[in-house]
Formats: structure tokens, sequence, C-alpha cells
């Protein structure tokens, strides 16, 4: 019984030495990554906490880029160099992603406006702006424009979610998408010890990134992704808001943007891969709904106008970055007309 006894205490005397060296070791990864990757554009201060913001370019209007779900503002890396051939850009990470702090306020669509507006404000980037945003960014971008319409001149939407979205959308995919949300929430929550640990931090390539972003681009990311505990943090805030978020922006009633330049830029491909478990004429029925939608959201604008990326599923500026460019650089123009 003795030597039992000493074989399990000498077990977890072991265990606990191994615990200490990870803790140790994971702590200097995390020391590592943020000394190898410093912010390459400012920190800005937007009541408490700070944002960071990089902008390249010259001339005006400033073309702003909101990224979607989850993704840092290394998303646009094949898009915002050439923008900034042309014009000035500034991409931004939303608080908690990429190099931002977090932000003690809820995720919600209203609040991620709000701190934008700030962020341009006293980063000291003056109006008309041109906004690009993908996904629930183009959500924001809409309601910043209605809440901001002097502030801009013109608007790219790269496949944006629509806020009646899940209210048009088949019950069945609303199930399936809850159930998706609350299994990623799950997940991110039963990672935050690993990466509050540093085993993240010790493996950063295994931080799962879209393997369409250039290499550079994609270690960045994922190694602010791993660094700390921020990113899962803000990504789980971000999860749990949207629905909140998008009941604000029904609530702005976003029904015209006026005259502006806009133009919508559509995925061709599918939203979803076929092994997603749902029937074959829901999926139909929900990539109708959202065709419809991005219809109905250029024809938001009488200058607006639609543009279907046939080669792109939901990331058409990592599938097909010059389409994006080329409705960017459009937009420009037709604003001095």
């Amino acid at each position: 019984m003795q030597i039992v006894l000493n074989l399990l205490i000498g077990a977890a005397v072991i265990l606990i030495i191994l615990f200490l060296i990870t803790l140790l070791a994971g702590a200097r990864a995390k020391t590592r990554l943020k000394a190898k990757y410093p912010p390459p554009g400012k920190l800005i201060d937007v009541g408490g906490y700070k944002l960071h913001i990089q902008c390249n370019g010259t001339g005006t209007p400033t073309v702003v880029m909101e990224s979607g779900l989850g993704d840092s503002s290394t998303i646009w890396a094949k898009v915002w160099p050439e923008v900034a051939k042309t014009t000035r850009v500034c991409i931004y990470d939303r608080a908690g992603l990429g190099w931002s702090e977090p932000s003690p306020k809820p995720r919600t669509a209203k609040i991620i406006v709000e701190e934008l507006y700030t962020l341009l404000t006293n980063a000291n980037i003056p109006a008309p702006y041109i906004l690009v945003g993908h996904s629930i960014g183009g959500v924001y971008m809409r309601l910043f424009a209605h809440t901001y319409p002097d502030k801009v001149a013109g608007m790219v939407l790269i496949d944006s979610s629509h806020e009646e979205q899940m209210l048009r959308a088949p019950e069945a995919f609303v199930i399936f998408e809850k159930a998706s949300m609350l299994k990623m929430i799950g997940q991110l929550e039963f990672f935050k010890p690993l990466a509050a640990m540093g085993i993240f931090a010790l493996f950063p390539s295994r931080v799962p990134a879209d393997d369409l972003m250039p290499e550079d681009a994609k270690k960045v990311y994922q190694a602010m992704a791993a660094k700390d505990t921020t990113f899962l943090r803000a990504l789980i805030s971000e999860t749990k808001a949207i629905d909140q978020g998008m009941a604000q922006a029904r609530e702005a009633q976003i029904k015209t943007l006026g005259d502006m330049p806009v133009i919508v830029l559509s995925r061709g491909q599918g939203a979803l891969p076929p092994d997603a478990g749902l029937p074959e004429d829901v999926v139909k029925q929900f990539d109708e709904g959202w065709q419809q939608m991005q219809h109905e959201m250029a024809e938001m604008s009488s200058r607006g106008k639609r543009v279907v990326a046939e080669q792109s599923g939901h990331y058409i500026h990592l599938q097909q970055p010059e389409m994006v460019v080329k409705a960017i650089r459009e937009v420009i123009e037709n604003m001095n007309e």
C-alpha cells in the first residue's frame, strides 16, 4: 500500500513540475510573440482603452475598412496595399482583436460604431470616408453611415450581413445557426485556460486561420490570437452580442443610403459546404434570401450597384481581391461625379 501511495505522490509531483514548466514556457512564449509582432500602426485612446489603427497612402477620401466576425485588420492584406496606391486607406482592429485593447463595453453594433467614430476623430482622420465592410462589418458600416451621414461619401459592402437575415431565414437554418454559435462559444470557452497558460503561444501555427491569407499576414493573425486570452474573450463577446446588434440595426430603420455611390459585392458560391448537415432545400432557400437582401442593400442608394463575385464564397477579399479594389476605386470615381 505504501508503495502505491509513494507512486501516486511521485506522479503528482511530476505533474506539478510539468505544469509549472509549461506555465513558465508559455509565459515566455507570450512575451516573445508580443515582442516579435509589435503594432504596425498607432494605438489610439477611445475612452480608457486603446484601439489599433494603421493608415497608408495619401489623398482624399479616406477608405476605412471593417472586418467580419473575429477577423483582425490582417484580413485585408490582399486589398489595402493596392488601395493605398491611389488614396489614403485605414484598417483597424475592433476592441480585443489584433493589437487593440479589450473594451469594458458590450460588443453591440451601436457601441462598435461609436468606438470607430471616436477612433477616427481622436486619430485626426478627417472625413469624407469611403466605408468598406465585410459580413457583420457591413451592418456596422451601414449603421455608421446612418448615424453620421455627413461623414460618409460612399460604401463598398462585401457579402454583407443584413439585420433581417435570421428573421427571414428558414426555421431549420435558424436552429442550425444558433446551435453552431453555441457550440463555437463552448469551444472558445474551453480554449481560454489553454491560452492563459500560453499553450497557444507555444504553438501559434495551430491557431485556425484562412489559408487564402498571404503567409506573412496569416502568421501575424495567428500570433495576435495566440498571445493571450484577449482574442478569445473578444470573439466570445462579439458572438454573444450579434442578436442585440442586429436588433439595434433594425431599430435604426436603415431604409436609404441617399445618393451616395454604393457597390455591393455578393458571393457567387454557396454559403455552406455540402457536409454542413442541412437539407439541400433549406440551404437553397437561405442562399436565395441572402441574395435578395444583397439586392435590397444595393437599392438603398439611388447610385447603388450589385456585383456578383462568381468565383468566391464569403471571403471575396481573399478569393477575388481585385474585385474589391476595383469596386473601391469605382466608388471614389463616382463620388466625384
